[in-house]
């Protein structure tokens, strides 16, 4: 009789602990009300591109070596100045030149003068002849005389001629109209024909020279838009365009080669500078964008796409499991799980469960 006695407590015991856990389970879950601010679910571009480092060089680049191995004496230039075709860039040590100009010169006179000389006797000769004092073959020999000496005249001035421009080769002058881009030499270095000394580009019209990577350059084609920013202006920018892509890709460094043209009449851009590039890949428009900070994302989320947000639902949070895309700037790209005009919560999201109850912080503030 006891027996059962304590048989019938237990189970009443037990039913009664039953009965007293969900009641106090339904009172653990009941979720805090939180306070969130929103903003509306936008649509937007979605811009592709490829950063790149690359530089600045002038579509008509020319570097100016001399002729002659010398010692350079002056520099007339420095980088950056502007000069004219035919201006003077640099001279070089010109001694030898100088000297052998001289000898040219005076085996000049000195053919003239035996030229002269055996004109006048030809002269006199001549007259001989008609009186009968001198017989022709005299006169035949001193006229073939004055022929060898009129060719060593012409010998002569070829020589100093040549000895001339020898010397002036000793003064290195631009070929071309432009800017001096790089001094490469100084006062005192030898310079020869494999040492330029100065490199002198035109401009009016430069050209961006870049390297992209293998896979952003099999999606590279000319005519895409390029925006191009020096490095030491970060804020001056200069649109262009793809002008050139290179036909294959460089097996060592898994690059290709990319022009990008521009114009540069006002000439805010320098040769030889640093700038960064930006090639826009593609472009998309009518696109979910939210905020960045407004999605949480997993530890998935890089393999499958698959990220969580929060929407409002009158005064309630709902959890929406959303599909992310490209990044842009502090927006995200929701391919899947947003539409256009629903309330989405920014602040606050990290806080929430789905059904959490919510307090929009505008309205907090406006009641206080």
């Amino acid at each position: 009789m006891r027996s059962n006695l304590r048989k019938s407590a237990c189970v009443v015991l037990l039913a009664l602990a039953a009965c007293s856990k969900p009641a106090a389970q339904s009172q653990g879950t009941e979720l805090a009300e939180r306070t969130v601010s929103t903003a509306p679910v936008e649509k937007g571009s979605v811009v592709e591109s490829v950063e790149l480092v690359g530089e600045l060089q002038g579509m008509e680049e020319v570097r100016v070596s001399p002729v002659v191995p010398e010692r350079i004496l002056d520099l007339a230039v420095k980088e950056g100045v502007r000069v004219k075709q035919g201006d003077l860039l640099a001279t070089l040590h010109g001694d030898l030149q100088s000297e052998g100009l001289n000898q040219a010169q005076a085996a000049l006179e000195a053919s003239r003068a035996n030229r002269d000389a055996i004109l006048d006797n030809l002269e006199r000769t001549r007259s001989l002849v008609e009186s009968g004092s001198v017989t022709r073959a005299q006169l035949e020999s001193l006229e073939a005389q004055f022929r060898g000496a009129e060719a060593q005249v012409r010998q002569a001035s070829a020589a100093v001629a040549q000895a001339s421009a020898q010397r002036n080769r000793t003064t290195i002058r631009s070929p071309i109209s432009g800017v001096v881009a790089v001094v490469h030499l100084r006062e005192g270095d030898l310079a020869g024909a494999g040492s330029p000394v100065v490199t002198v580009v035109k401009s009016e019209r430069l050209k961006v020279v870049l390297r992209v990577p293998e896979r952003d350059f099999l999606r590279v084609s000319e005519g895409m838009p390029v925006r191009v920013s020096p490095l030491a202006r970060s804020g001056q920018v200069v649109e262009g365009k793809v002008s050139l892509k290179g036909p294959v890709v460089d097996r060592m460094t898994r690059t290709g080669l990319v022009e990008v043209h521009l114009d540069n009449k006002e000439g805010q851009l320098v040769a030889g500078s640093a700038v960064r590039a930006s090639i826009e890949l593609s472009r998309r428009e009518g696109v979910v964008l939210v905020p960045a900070e407004a999605v949480l994302l997993e530890g998935e989320t890089e393999r499958t796409g698959l990220a969580t947000a929060f929407v409002r639902q009158g005064s309630k949070a709902q959890r929406r499991q959303v599909r992310v895309g490209a990044r842009q700037e502090d927006r995200l790209e929701i391919r899947e799980g947003l539409a256009g005009g629903e309330e989405l919560i920014v602040h606050g999201a990290h806080l929430l469960r789905d059904g959490n109850p919510i307090t929009l912080a505008e309205k907090k503030e406006t009641g206080k």
